[in-house]
């Protein structure tokens, strides 16, 4: 909202002629816009909170914004199901029994698979230790050895293969003819020396590789593989007994669920209080819940209607008791939350009155803002007996920020600012003028309080003199 202020409470400025003001004592102050919403300041939230029945299906409701009496009836819902189940409940003593047997057998079986669960443990571990040992003792330096061998062997045979070819070339060259014959016979020979090459490119490569990188791999992975047994087994060691214990536990806690199940049953009937839902005193009633300051239907339209299923503490009506008083109640940004202090003054106007306005106080002011990055306020309001207002209609507040009874203004476009300072050029009685350095306060439209450096009757030279 942008700042407003009324014309009536602006200084006036007496005009002597152009570009020469009078400055004369006046009410000067700033306002802020709100949207506000008239909530009731006492309310009761109505909610179902059942411990074990769940299904409430609406038979009577009584409409939003209903006005009843203490003791109307204001939901009434089908107890037909919950007779049932009652009825049901009190003869499933069997069930329970059946369930401990169970219980009782779960057990004895887990007190034979735990051991074989930790011996089984224990031996993956055993052999992963020995795995791990056979490779750092002896492992490792074998695989690291055959690589190596791997490589000389490749070398060795591509020098002979090379040196094959040598002594063909040198026997074919004395005889000074090459033969078709020799000509494949040295072709072959040359082939096998390139596959030789290749060959021994490939060992070293792989050689470099099994060195440097899988072999070193290995003895990781044999370490991990020895970390993860070792884990497991210690694991093992800690949960499995806590398993069997809590099952121990558990059999325990079945064998009182006799005990339990007639708790349970007193629970179950005290749920039978929440099949109607009646005034609690003479008011009105509204859909959803209002708290902290706003009103929300939230999910009602989904189940307040006739079958409608209640669902469990959740808000379902409001009920405000007769003769409450209103507040108002606006949410915020920043920027405006930052202009509002508690015991700010305000004026209501609600749309349709015409020609009516109420006095309001600022009474409370969140110091943080809600999830939506907003502020929540709440404002009294006067209003009179018979005021058609209710809870949840709409106003506006006209909130005063600033208020001086007895401001100094001058028009905005006479102060020069210049190094961090404001001066204007007033007339003096000689018709002369003087450069006179002022202390500003607050701005508004085109004037501009002064707080010191000019006194009343003294005459601002604007710029068009």
């Amino acid at each position: 909202m942008k700042l407003i202020s009324y014309a009536a409470s602006c200084v006036v400025i007496t005009s002597l002629n152009a570009g020469e003001h009078t400055v004369q004592e006046s009410i000067f102050e700033k306002t802020i816009d709100l949207e506000a919403t008239f909530l009731p300041t006492e309310v009761t939230v109505l909610k179902i909170d059942p411990q074990q029945w769940s299904s409430y299906l609406i038979q009577q409701l009584t409409a939003h914004g209903s006005t009843v009496k203490k003791g109307d009836i204001l939901i009434k819902c089908d107890p037909e199901d919950y007779q049932k189940h009652l009825a049901e409940t009190e003869k499933g003593i069997s069930a329970r029994k059946i369930a401990l047997a169970r219980s009782v057998r779960e057990l004895a079986d887990l007190e034979i698979t735990t051991l074989r669960a930790l011996e089984k443990q224990r031996v993956s571990l055993e052999r992963a230790e020995e795995s791990l040992a056979y490779f750092t003792n002896t492992g490792r330096a074998l695989e690291e050895e055959t690589a190596r061998e791997r490589l000389d062997s490749a070398e060795r045979s591509l020098s002979y293969y090379e040196e094959e070819l040598k002594q063909l070339l040198k026997m074919y060259e004395e005889d000074g003819v090459t033969e078709e014959t020799e000509e494949i016979i040295l072709k072959r020979q040359y082939s096998s020396v390139k596959a030789a090459k290749f060959a021994l490119k490939k060992t070293k490569l792989s050689t470099a590789w099994s060195l440097k990188k899988s072999i070193p791999y290995k003895t990781t992975d044999l370490q991990a593989g020895f970390d993860d047994s070792t884990l497991a087994f210690e694991t093992a060691e800690l949960n499995l007994p806590r398993i069997l214990d809590e099952k121990r536990l558990s059999v325990a806690k079945d064998k009182r669920n006799d005990a339990i199940a007639d708790e349970k049953l007193v629970e179950l009937k005290d749920d039978a209080a929440f099949f109607t839902i009646t005034a609690p005193a003479d008011g009105t009633v509204y859909y959803g819940e209002i708290d902290n300051g706003s009103w929300s239907l939230g999910e009602t339209a989904k189940f307040l209607m006739k079958n409608g299923s209640l669902p469990s503490k959740s808000a379902l009506m409001t009920f405000v008791p007769t003769a409450t008083p209103l507040a108002l109640h606006s949410s915020i940004g920043q920027d405006k939350r930052l202009l509002l202090k508690i015991g700010n003054a305000a004026t209501a106007t609600v749309e349709g009155l015409i020609d009516q306005a109420f006095k309001t106080q600022l009474t409370q002011l969140d110091q943080i803002p809600d999830g939506t990055g907003n502020y929540q306020t709440s404002f009294t309001v006067e209003l009179p007996v018979d005021s058609p207002i209710r809870g949840g209609m709409k106003g506006n507040i006209e909130v005063v920020t600033y208020h001086n009874e007895k401001a100094l203004t001058v028009p905005t476009s006479a102060i020069t600012k210049k190094n961090g300072k404001s001066t204007v050029e007033v007339k003096l009685a000689d018709g002369k003028n003087e450069s006179r350095e002022i202390t500003t306060g607050q701005s508004m439209d085109e004037n501009t309080e002064v707080l010191t450096g000019l006194t009343v009757d003294q005459v601002v030279l604007t710029p068009e003199s």
